[in-house]
């Protein structure tokens, strides 16, 4: 009997057209991908490793190669707006320790083959503990800002797909 409703559920499911967002963002960046990342003169260094982890995320979520601009369908832009931090909670003693990163981050993803150009502004957050430790050192801060940033690539993701399908 559960074998039945198992398959029911998916021939409904096949039946209705459902397709994944991923699969819609997918068709939309093409066989390759080049993504640029405008470097930060205030923060050169989270720019250099922003770009990284942003291949690293297209590459794993869409399966996706990165490629060299002139061989690439799609090109993201991606400029770092505004990174801060704003504490969530504090110890019995008055000193922070947990916080909330916040990125803001500008998209701009130009399709090569329709020509199309959008540009989107999209949020990220990521909330995280210092333990014992009331100040913010370099490493918690280059990890709070990666998740942060990995948040906002979410959306953007998500927002291609939409306006695909």
């Amino acid at each position: 009997m559960k074998k039945y409703s198992l398959l029911i559920f998916m021939l409904v499911l096949m039946g209705c057209g459902y397709t994944p967002i991923a699969h819609h963002t997918k068709e939309a960046f093409g066989d390759r991908v080049f993504v640029e990342v405008k470097i930060d003169v205030r923060d050169p260094k989270n720019s250099v490793t922003l770009k990284d982890e942003v291949s690293k995320a297209i590459f794993k979520k869409l399966h996706t190669p990165i490629g060299d601009k002139e061989d690439s369908i799609a090109v993201i832009e991606i400029i770092l707006k505004n990174i801060s931090f704003s504490p969530l909670a504090e110890n019995t003693i008055g000193f922070s320790t947990f916080y909330q990163c916040q990125t803001e981050i500008e998209f701009k993803y130009t399709n090569k083959v329709t020509q199309k150009t959008r540009v989107f502004t999209k949020q990220g957050y990521y909330n995280f503990a210092l333990g014992d430790v009331s100040v913010i050192t370099d490493s918690i801060r280059m990890e709070a800002i990666n998740k942060a940033v990995l948040n906002t690539l979410d959306n953007f993701i998500s927002q291609i797909g939409i306006d695909i399908s």
